[in-house]
Order: C-alpha cells, then sequence, then structure tokens
C-alpha cells in the first residue's frame, strides 16, 4: 500500500514537474528588474495571491541563478494558514537576513541588510493546492555605495582642514579622492552654484575630481567648496568640504594730510590710512630707501582699517625725497601697498662767504682788488641778498669803488687799509633770513700816522723832558724807525740809541706800533720840528709823523659862547637818561656853552666863570671845571643857578693851563626873563584899569639903562686897575661840562690867595728870564691866578704814570700843517702866512687825558 502510494506521489511529482517543465517552455516567466544598495533592507516582491478564494498557497519555493536547481528560500503552509507557514532560509545564502513578509502585497522576500553578493536573477515559485503552480522572476541589482569623499591640498596631496587658509593671488589646487563604489560613482565639486563633473576613475575602483583655480580673489574668502560622490538616487551623496580662510592683501594705503610744502625743523603729524587687508595690515614708514622708526604710532580702527601718525621733522636734506607709507599684511608675501609724497621742504638760506679763488687772505695789498663770492643754498630761491662790512650794509657805490655786479658777488677796487674789516653777506627768503659767517679782510699797507695825523703841536718849557710818542699803523708791524729834527736852520738824524719802541697792548689793536723819543729842550735852537718815519716790507712811510715843538704860553680865549635859559628839571635840559627819573628840579636856570681855543701849547687844566651884575660892582660867582676827565663835548658847559629874573648879568669866560688863563670872553647883557615878577596875589576889580604892567616896564628901563651906564664905568675902572680882583658872593652856582657830574669845577679860591700867588708865580718867572713867559706888553692880558709848577708836578707826574696803561696818549686833537690847522670833525682853517709858525693863531684846540710836568711830559702822533 505504502508502495502504491509512494509510486503514486512520484509520478505526481514528475507530472508536475513536466508541467512546469512544459509551461517553462510553453510560457515566458516575467522578469521584474529590482535595484538595491547593499547594506540597506531590500524586499523582491513575489505575487502569491490565488486566481480564486477558494485557492489557497501550499509551498512557495525562491531560487536564484538557478543554481543546482535547490531553493534558497520556502516557505511550507501544506496542512496551515500563510500566516503560520514554517520557513526556511539556507544558511549559505541568507541565513537570517532573509524574510518572507506574506501579510503585504505583493508578498515580498525582505533582505536584511543587502550584501553585494545578492545580487542576480531570483525566481519564486508559488504552488497552489489545486490550481497550477506560477514562476516569477526578479533580477536584482545591488549597488554598493562608495567611501566618503576625502580633500587634499596641493600638490603633496596634504589632507585638507576644514578651514583652510589661502592667500590672496595665490593657486588654489584641491583633490577629491573616493574609492570603492559600484558602479564606480560621480565624483563632482560644488561652489555657489557651480559644479565642476570632471572625475576620472583610477586604478579599477578610485574616482578622483582635482579642482584648480590660478588666482584665489576676494571673492573665495569664507567660501564652502564641497565635494559630492554618488552612484545611485536611492541614498544620499556622500559629501566632504572645505571652508576657504583667505588671508587679503590691504586695499588702499593714503596719506592723508599731505601738503604743498614743509618747513624745516617743524614738528609735523603725518598721517596714513589702509584698508582691505586681513588679518590688519603693518603700517611702515620710509624716507628715500631708509625706514623712519620710533616716531610712528599705529592704530587699528576697524578690523580691516589700520591708521598710522608719523611725528615728523623734515630737515633741508630731506627736500626732493620720496615719503613712503608702506601697508603690508605679513603673512602674505608680495602683499606691500605704497603710497609715495615727494617732499618740498622750504628752509632759511644757509650762507657761506669766500675770497676769490685767484686770491690768498695773507697777502692782499693796499691797491689790490678784491672779490668775495656768496654761496647761498635756500628753498625757496632767496629774494633779498645783501652785503656788510662790520655789521653795516654795503651798497654800490662807484666813488667808494665798491661794486655789485651780480647778487652774489663783491668786488672792491683798489682796497685801502680801511677796507679791511669783517665782510659777511644775508639772504631772506619767506622762512627767514640767514648770515654768513664773517670772512676777516686783511690789507697789508705802508707805515702811516696813527689815523692819517701828520702834525702835533706840543708846548714846552725851556730845560723840560718831553716824551715824543711817535705812533704808526701798519700791517706787517714796522721793521725800523727813523727820527729827524728840522728847526729851519740845519736838519738832523736822530741817533736810534735816543728812541725805543714801544709795545702795543692788545687791549686797543695789535695794529698800532710805537717808538718813544725822550727830548729836552736846552735852548731856543731846540724848538722847531721832529720827524718820525716808520717802514715795513710793504714800504717806507710817506708822510713822517711831525711834531711840532713851541713854547708854551697862556691859552686863547673860549669861542662861540653863548647863553642860553632853561626851564624845568636838570636832566632833562642835559640829556641825562640816567638821572631823569629822579631828577625833578623845576627852576630857571642859565645855561653857557663855549668852544676850546688853541690851548697854548699846555693842557687846559680848567675852566672859570664870573658873573657879575651890573646893579652892584662885586661878582656874583665865580667857578672852575676840572678839565682832567674830558667828555665828548668841544668845549664847557655852565650851569647857573640862582640869578633873578630881570637883572642884568655879565659874564667873563676864561681857560686856564699851567701858564695861566686866557683873556676873558664877556657876555653882556644877559637877563632872564620876568614871568614870575608880574604875578601877584592883589584882589582886582575886573573893570578898574591896571597899570601895573607899564609902571613895571618904565621902572624896568630906568633900571636897565642905569646899570648899563654902572657896567661901563666898573669895565673901564677894571682895566685901568687889573689887579684888583672882583668880591666873592655867595650865589651858588653849579658847573658842568660835557654832562658829566665828575667834571664839576670847585669853587675858585679867594681873591686875596689867588691874587699873591699869581703874583708871586709871575715874578719869579719874569726873573729867571724864562723864555715860556710871554711879557704882558705882548699879551696884554689882566693878571690871572696861575697854579705854582710844584703843586702841578705831582699831579702830571700821576698821570703820566696812565699813560703807559693806555694804548697811546693824544696831546692834541689839533693837527697843525704848514698853511692850515685841521679840526677834530674835519673842518680846515687857513693860517694867515704871516703869522710865525711857533705859535698858532687858531683858537680851538681839543685835549684830552694830557699831563705835562717841567721834568717830564709824554707827546705822541694823534689818532
Amino acid at each position: 500500500m505504502r508502495g502504491m502510494l509512494l509510486l503514486m506521489s512520484m509520478m505526481m511529482a514528475w507530472f508536475v514537474a513536466a508541467e512546469v517543465f512544459l509551461g517553462d517552455v510553453d510560457e515566458p516567466i516575467p522578469m521584474l528588474d529590482v535595484s538595491a544598495v547593499a547594506g540597506f533592507k531590500t524586499q523582491i516582491p513575489c505575487d502569491i495571491d490565488p486566481v480564486s478564494r477558494s485557492e489557497v498557497v501550499s509551498m512557495v519555493f525562491w531560487y536564484k541563478d538557478e543554481r543546482g536547481g535547490e531553493p534558497i528560500y520556502s516557505l511550507d503552509a501544506r496542512g496551515k494558514s500563510i500566516a503560520q507557514a514554517k520557513l526556511w532560509s539556507d544558511p549559505y545564502v541568507f541565513g537570517k537576513r532573509a524574510t518572507m513578509r506574506t501579510s503585504v502585497e505583493p508578498a515580498k522576500l525582505e533582505i536584511d541588510p543587502l550584501e553585494a553578493a545578492d545580487v542576480g536573477v531570483y525566481r519564486c515559485r508559488v504552488d497552489y493546492k489545486n490550481s497550477p503552480t506560477r514562476n516569477q522572476k526578479v533580477n536584482l541589482t545591488v549597488i554598493v555605495p562608495p567611501n566618503k569623499p576625502v580633500i587634499y591640498t596641493g600638490a603633496g596631496r596634504s589632507l585638507a582642514k576644514i578651514l583652510q587658509s589661502f592667500n590672496e593671488g595665490s593657486e588654489l589646487s584641491l583633490l577629491c579622492e573616493v574609492i570603492g563604489g559600484s558602479p564606480p560613482p560621480k565624483v563632482t565639486w560644488h561652489f555657489n552654484g557651480a559644479m565642476d563633473d570632471t572625475y576620472t576613475l583610477e586604478h579599477g575602483d578610485i574616482t578622483i575630481n582635482r579642482l584648480d583655480i590660478s588666482n584665489v580673489t576676494r571673492k573665495f574668502l569664507r567660501a564652502r567648496l564641497i565635494c559630492r560622490a554618488s552612484n545611485t538616487h536611492l541614498v544620499p551623496p556622500l559629501t566632504s568640504e572645505i571652508i576657504l580662510d583667505i588671508n587679503l592683501k590691504p586695499l588702499l594705503v593714503n596719506i592723508t594730510n599731505k601738503r604743498a610744502h614743509l618747513s624745516a625743523l617743524r614738528t609735523y603729524e603725518i598721517e596714513c590710512t589702509s584698508s582691505g587687508s586681513r588679518p590688519e595690515a603693518v603700517i611702515t614708514w620710509w624716507k628715500g630707501n631708509h625706514q623712519v622708526k620710533h616716531m610712528a604710532r599705529n592704530f587699528a580702527d576697524s578690523p580691516n582699517i589700520t591708521r598710522s601718525v608719523l611725528s615728523y621733522v623734515p630737515t633741508m636734506e630731506d627736500d626732493g625725497k620720496y615719503l613712503t607709507c608702506r601697508a603690508e599684511n605679513p603673512v602674505v608675501p608680495d602683499s606691500a601697498l605704497e603710497n609715495r609724497w615727494r617732499l618740498l621742504v622750504y628752509y632759511s638760506p644757509i650762507v657761506t662767504i669766500k675770497l676769490g679763488l685767484s686770491l690768498k687772505a695773507n697777502d692782499i695789498n693796499e691797491g689790490d682788488d678784491v672779490y668775495f663770492e656768496c654761496d647761498v643754498q635756500a628753498n625757496p630761491k632767496a629774494y633779498k641778498l645783501a652785503w656788510y662790512k662790520d655789521g653795516k650794509e654795503l651798497h654800490q657805490n662807484m666813488t667808494a669803488r665798491i661794486f655789485l655786479p651780480s647778487g652774489q658777488s663783491l668786488v672792491l677796487r683798489s682796497v685801502t687799509r680801511n677796507s679791511a674789516g669783517e665782510y659777511s653777506c644775508m639772504a631772506v627768503n619767506v622762512e627767514g633770513k640767514s648770515t654768513s659767517r664773517p670772512v676777516t679782510l686783511e690789507i697789508m699797507y705802508a707805515p702811516v700816522c696813527k689815523d692819517g695825523s701828520s702834525t702835533q703841536v706840543v708846548g714846552a718849557l725851556k730845560h723840560e723832558t718831553i716824551s715824543l710818542v711817535c705812533g704808526v699803523q701798519s700791517k706787517p708791524p714796522p721793521i725800523t724807525f727813523h727820527w729827524t729834527f728840522n728847526n729851519s736852520g740845519e736838519l738832523m738824524n736822530v741817533p736810534s740809541n735816543r728812541f725805543t719802541p714801544v709795545k702795543p697792548l692788545s687791549l686797543i689793536t695789535s695794529h698800532w706800533h710805537g717808538s718813544r723819543l725822550n727830548y729836552t729842550l736846552a735852548n731856543d735852537m731846540d724848538y722847531g720840528t721832529v720827524a718820525c718815519w716808520a717802514k715795513n716790507r710793504i714800504g717806507v712811510q710817506k708822510t713822517p709823523c711831525l711834531f711840532q715843538i713851541i713854547v708854551a704860553g697862556k691859552p686863547y680865549p673860549l669861542q662861540n659862547c653863548t647863553a642860553l635859559q632853561s626851564t624845568g628839571p636838570y636832566a632833562y635840559r642835559m640829556g641825562h637818561e640816567d638821572l631823569k627819573a629822579t631828577d625833578s628840579r623845576d627852576a630857571d636856570w642859565l645855561i653857557v656853552r663855549c668852544s676850546e681855543g688853541f690851548d697854548g701849547g699846555l693842557p687846559l687844566t680848567n675852566y672859570e666863570l664870573e658873573v657879575y651884575s651890573e646893579e652892584n660892582v662885586y661878582h656874583v660867582n665865580t667857578i672852575y671845571l676840572n678839565h682832567t676827565e674830558r667828555s665828548g663835548s668841544s668845549g664847557p658847559v655852565f650851569e647857573v643857578p640862582g640869578l633873578e629874573p630881570g637883572r642884568k648879568y655879565r659874564l667873563h669866560l676864561y681857560a686856564v693851563n699851567a701858564k695861566g688863563r686866557s683873556d676873558p670872553v664877556v657876555l653882556e647883557p644877559v637877563t632872564l626873563k620876568a614871568v614870575a615878577m608880574y604875578t601877584t596875589d592883589r584882589g582886582t576889580s575886573d573893570d578898574s584899569p591896571d597899570y601895573s604892567l607899564l609902571v613895571a616896564c618904565f621902572a624896568g628901563g630906568i633900571t636897565a639903562v642905569c646899570i648899563l651906564i654902572v657896567g661901563i664905568t666898573l669895565t673901564l675902572y677894571r682895566r685901568s686897575h687889573p689887579s684888583m680882583q672882583p668880591i666873592k658872593a655867595h650865589t651858588e652856582v653849579t658847573p658842568q661840562y660835557g654832562g658829566a657830574k665828575e667834571d664839576r669845577g670847585m669853587v675858585a679860591p679867594s681873591s686875596k690867595e689867588a691874587g699873591g700867588e699869581a703874583k708871586g708865580e709871575v715874578g719869579n718867572d719874569v726873573t729867571d728870564e724864562d723864555p715860556d713867559v710871554i711879557p704882558s706888553k705882548m699879551d696884554k692880558r689882566p693878571d690871572i691866578f696861575e697854579p705854582g709848577y710844584e703843586a702841578v708836578k705831582s699831579e702830571r707826574t700821576k698821570d703820566f704814570d696812565r699813560l703807559e696803561e693806555l694804548d697811546y696818549p693824544s696831546p692834541s686833537s689839533v693837527l697843525h700843517t704848514k698853511d692850515s690847522w685841521i679840526y677834530p670833525n674835519g673842518y680846515v682853517k687857513k693860517v694867515e702866512r704871516s703869522l710865525s709858525p711857533l705859535r698858532p693863531s687858531t683858537l680851538p684846540v681839543h685835549r684830552s687825558h694830557d699831563i705835562y710836568t717841567r721834568s717830564s711830559r709824554v707827546q705822541e702822533s694823534c689818532i
């Protein structure tokens, strides 16, 4: 029985197989394509629904690639419901990864996870209880995703960072590499909507895409570059990305406060700004090719704006140079950006002066032509150039042989010793003025008498030894001196052992040189002219220095005496600036000024002023003025206070030397205006007539006539009685000479003492037959007070010692020539040729610091 059943079942199976086989042959099995991604869950469909509701599924078999005809998965629902069907999976194919899902339509074979080896053609066979078997085919394509893309930078294939730094202007090279993937993936670059799909497959399973950018610009800052790899749409593509961090160059650099010009040695704040750099720019300052350090301050105003302030002091050497502000990103090579400013620097002139190239400073003689060149360096150009000698400006003067052929040259034609001095030039521009360092011009010349003086008149007494100093100026110093004596009878040379050199003191000048001759007058033949010559390497002195030795006598009268009334403080009248702040005296004063006459060959010791009132016989006052301290005045100045307004006075003025005083100069009548005499405190009616002025005028006229008559009578009386001296009054009289307080004179001694000494002195001289005393019958001068020689001797000796401390003594500023007298101010007065050459007839003679004694007296040439 069993055998029969087995045989029947085998026959049925063969029949079914034959039927299926025949069905396969007869009908094509439908093919369904299914794509799935390895690693994910995949479902392969298989329709198991029966044709009728009465039909049920008995068995479901899954085959792959018809491998040996054995199923790889089965579902057995025989005798059971399909929900309770028995499931089987080939452990060598799916194992536990496969499950048959029958609760869905169509039923599906679920593979989780799908593997690459699962690819192939699957056949699903469904056996029904009564219906024929159904077959279905599914072509399963398994897609293998690639690995995650990897990004490399540069030719060295360095692994890129997420935030990768690049420099502006540099080349960018990125490589995106994808390994694996089936089918091979598509690798693309994406940037701001743009795509680069130039990928290639290398080495079988490596796909690459190279991105090259030749110039990284500012637009790549913070740019996101994405590399995408994809071989199916079933899953999202795999991506990798980097963000570009771009180091930017400065976009702009500018010096914001440029000026048209700068002034040298002034401080300026120069500002420079830069923008666009990332990170912030470093600003440096350059002058020419040299960096300016330690004077700039940098500020970061914003993330990409940098400002620098330079404290700059330009110099004249900076003119024409470039001041450069350089902004540079230190991490970006060749990122420097510059702004240059060509400097225009104004500066005060720089002035130098020099002699002409062909001239030697130590070999210029009188008569040579000299020229100077002034070199001026200035910006802007100097608009004025001036030449100076010893601080005084020079102008073109053809008479003085000064020529300015061009603004920068000075020509001196035929120079003299007076041309020597310090020369300089000055230039002026808008920045200021500058003066060159002076150049000293030294002129070599033959000896000449000091300051051009040639003849001096020297009064001397018989048996007196006088010291004659021959002072000359020369350059170079004189080599020898030569002295001669001429008394109109013979000309004699003075032996060299009779005179000695005089050393100059550097306090005055080094160009003065002298020779001293001590000369004693033994008799009348020793009066005459002593001459002195000097010689240096330039030549012999052309005009000798002359000393005319004459017999000393009384001085000549004063000249040009004037009397003026002055009201107000003394200091303002006399011009004393140092006393104006303290002098408050305000009164009526009589100011008397005179000019000197000839001093008689002896120095003037003082001056005298006698004031007489014509209403009284006696004099008001007699004053002296000491003459040892001379001032710049050419004669005495007397100040007489205390005179009554309206009264007439007579003034006698004298000049006094050791031989006596001169004839008087008489000023009469002198009257002070009577302004104060007509003021009164009497109360009067405006309507009543006032005859006081008329009465006063009438009385004044009568008084003036009386005074005139009395004055004439007194004058005649005094001339007939010269020995009578006026009576000294008690009115105070203050003398003044040249404004110096120390020059004020003393009050004269009493008439008795003065008269006695004068008579005794004159008597002795006459008895000794002294040739220095001029008899009164020749002079006809009134007797005057003559101080004794013994009293004067000590003062002379004392002042003689002082002469050695000075550069040279000056016995007289009057220069006597053959036919004229030369005054200090250059005035020349002709002398009558009939007058004796031993006694000059000129009146004004000025002396300073000259003291004479019988035994020793110093005389030298006048400057």
